[in-house]
């Protein structure tokens, strides 16, 4: 961090020619990971990412740079060059700053040094030993532990001086199963706001095993077939498919710029009257929590959706200033390098009345995806495209049989409108979201919901 003294003295260089608004944000990040693959340790890694950015905005025109030498002359050479870009008189003047109270809240009980590098590699190792013991068909067990622990510093010209500590833990089981030239992944993850207590919270060769049987499983499963089904999600990460087609296109800068299909569709109907979404940064914990956002402002329960009618946007304080809208707690960014923007933190459907296994009763034919990968959307057709890791055939209100290589193709404001049964099993999966201002930790959610009428690809064969 830096004095308030040469905090004030740099945000006034940064306003001295006409800036409505003058913001350092400084950043302090130990990033640890180990890897484990191929019976070996692959990855120890150890990386300190330090340094400060300072944005200047007036009106609609917004500028940033960025330093990693926090000396009074370097920080204050960067603060002159930025106010170069603007031609004006001086609008506001810093005469003090005050520090914003912190809730503390999402600290680790167990610290990642309270643990040493020996006894942390004891433990992944039980993971590896028991997915190759699972069966001969396991080619690689792969254990992943990634350890952050971070300080930011947020100074800006409203007099307000905000500081958070930030700590998270994510491990990750990738087995990969072969036969005759074919390949399958099984998968287990678990990640949090939280220190080592994580590891604690789980049965890890329970958990290796299971997903070495999933691989290995997958070697056998028959293609899936093609065509308009009906298809069930699961609860959990199935929530990526809302975070990627309906939460982006919800996020402030896609309806600043007009590029979002829910542009100027707030308080419309946009999905199933049994549809309620919210985004969560004060999720206890939750992997894509914080106290306050990359702005300093306080993180906040969003609903987004309530009863089908689209409610709120998610915002930052530049592209709520646009529209007329307050900040919601969603503006960050993956380092002191990249602008902050709004971005998801917990994003979720809520809960709903049915049972998992009422949702099934009462699917004639479908799909059951109990797991999917990664996926992508076009954010101006709200188009997007999902791979299935694990799914199952449904017929008659069981579960038949599994399938593989099964992919989901829509579009999210079709989705939300084809939801007719929502479960009452909450529960939320890890990912790192990736978009203009980085790579960050975001947690997706959702109980299991049915979905009518989507198009399901495969090489099974058509319908």
């Amino acid at each position: 961090m830096i004095s308030k003294k040469l905090a004030i003295f740099v945000l006034n260089k940064a306003l001295a020619t006409g800036a409505e608004f003058a913001e350092i944000y400084i950043q302090e990040k130990k990033d640890k990971s180990i890897v484990l693959s191929n019976k070996k340790v692959d990855t120890l890694a150890q990386k300190l990412i330090f340094g400060a950015g300072i944005r200047l905005i007036r009106g609609s025109k917004c500028v940033y740079g960025y330093t990693s030498d926090l000396s009074k002359s370097s920080m204050i050479k960067l603060a002159t060059k930025l106010a170069s870009s603007f031609e004006g008189e001086r609008k506001v003047t810093v005469e003090k700053l005050t520090k914003v109270h912190n809730p503390q809240h999402h600290q680790p009980l167990v610290r990642h040094d309270a643990m040493g590098l020996e006894e942390k590699l004891e433990f992944l190792r039980k993971g590896e030993t028991a997915m190759y013991k699972t069966s001969p068909l396991i080619v690689n067990a792969r254990v992943v532990l990634q350890e952050w622990d971070e300080k930011v510093w947020i100074y800006n010209s409203h007099g307000r001086l905000v500081s958070d500590n930030r700590c998270h833990t994510r491990f990750v089981l990738a087995p990969i199963a072969s036969k005759e030239g074919m390949f399958q992944t099984g998968i287990y993850k678990r990640s949090a706001s939280k220190g080592l207590e994580i590891l604690k919270e789980f049965d890890i060769e329970k958990e290796a095993v299971k997903a070495a049987k999933e691989a290995v499983e997958m070697l056998d499963a028959p293609e899936c077939p093609s065509g308009k089904m009906t298809v069930i999600i699961d609860n959990g990460f199935g929530g990526v498919i809302f975070h990627e087609a309906c939460g982006h296109p919800l996020e402030g800068v896609a309806i600043s710029h007009n590029t979002s299909v829910f542009a100027g569709k707030k308080g419309q109907q946009i999905a199933a009257s049994i549809v309620s979404a919210a985004d969560d940064g004060t999720l206890d914990h939750g992997w894509g929590s914080s106290n306050f956002d990359d702005e300093g402002e306080r993180t906040t329960k969003n609903f987004l959706i309530k009863n089908g009618v689209l409610t709120n946007y998610m915002m930052d304080n530049f592209e709520g200033k646009k529209m007329g809208a307050k900040s919601t707690g969603a503006c960050r960014r993956e380092s002191y390098k990249f602008v902050p923007t709004t971005r998801m933190t917990n994003t979720y459907i809520c809960n709903g009345k049915s049972t998992k296994e009422e949702i099934i009763e009462n699917t004639k034919y479908g799909l059951y995806v109990v797991g999917l990968n990664g996926g992508s959307v076009d954010p101006t057709t709200d188009k997007f495209n999902f791979t299935a890791s694990k799914a199952y055939i449904v017929k008659d209100g069981k579960i038949d049989h599994l399938v593989k290589d099964a992919s989901i193709v829509g579009y999210g404001y079709e989705i939300l409108k084809d939801i007719d049964m929502v479960g009452n099993n909450l529960a939320f999966g890890d990912g790192m979201c990736g978009a203009s201002s980085g790579m960050i930790p975001a947690n997706v959610g959702q109980p299991t919901i049915r979905v009518q009428n989507l198009t399901v690809g495969g090489r099974g064969g058509n319908l």
